[in-house]
């Protein structure tokens, strides 16, 4: 069996909405990783590519193979908010911060391009002023990019500095979460290459991964 392996880089922020201290192990049970508007990292995600078999070209296949890979995650995780979508607050974070019209979510006073993984972690693409709440809880993520005002005003700047800034991720976003999302993600989009993701590390610091593969 031939590995290949290759990392990209990125820097977002994320809640974590489901973590919990256990005192005696931590020294404190305050879980800072809760905090809204989130905290940041500098991610190094490395994602492996098997084979057992060598291409043409003697490789396990080019790594200019992974360009769309690094293009979505420029696109569509760096210099993010990630937040997750099974969050209790959820809802209500997005009526307060003024995205929700009844059963939809709304872009206020315009519209974005929006880049979907959806529930069979295949990509998708469309511009999007409203989508009902149903459907965004059916993705694995979703986030926006060139909000499109309406007008021009101190109401449409905000919009666009929020809704180019967020991320909606399917389950809390920890590294661990993180880990598999690009697993099954990378794995389902790699199959033309008749290659296999044979596992996903992604750091948060230096010192700190999380790693996901299956047997």
């Amino acid at each position: 069996m031939f590995e290949i392996s290759k990392t990209f880089e990125f820097s977002s922020a994320h809640s974590v909405h489901s973590q919990r201290l256990n005192p005696e192990w931590a020294g404190n049970s305050y879980p800072k990783c809760r905090r809204l508007p989130g905290h940041g990292h500098n991610y190094r995600l490395k994602v492996f590519l098997s084979s057992d078999k060598l291409d043409e070209s003697q490789m396990v296949t080019d790594f200019g193979h992974l360009k769309w890979l690094k293009e979505f995650i420029d696109d569509c995780f760096d210099h993010k908010l990630i937040l997750g979508m099974d969050d209790p607050a959820f809802h209500f974070l997005l009526e307060r911060l003024g995205l929700t019209n009844g059963n939809s979510f709304i872009i206020p006073h315009g519209k974005a391009k929006s880049t979907i993984v959806d529930e069979h972690f295949r990509i998708e693409t469309k511009e999007i002023s409203e989508i009902s709440l149903k459907d965004l809880n059916r993705f694995n993520f979703i986030t926006f990019n060139s909000y499109s005002p309406n007008e021009i005003s101190p109401i449409t700047d905000f919009y666009q500095r929020l809704i180019d800034g967020i991320a909606f991720f399917k389950g809390s976003p920890t590294s661990e979460n993180l880990a598999r999302f690009f697993f099954k993600f990378v794995s389902e989009n790699v199959k033309p290459l008749g290659v296999k993701c044979s596992r996903v590390k992604i750091y948060e610091t230096p010192t700190s991964c999380a790693s996901y593969f299956e047997e």
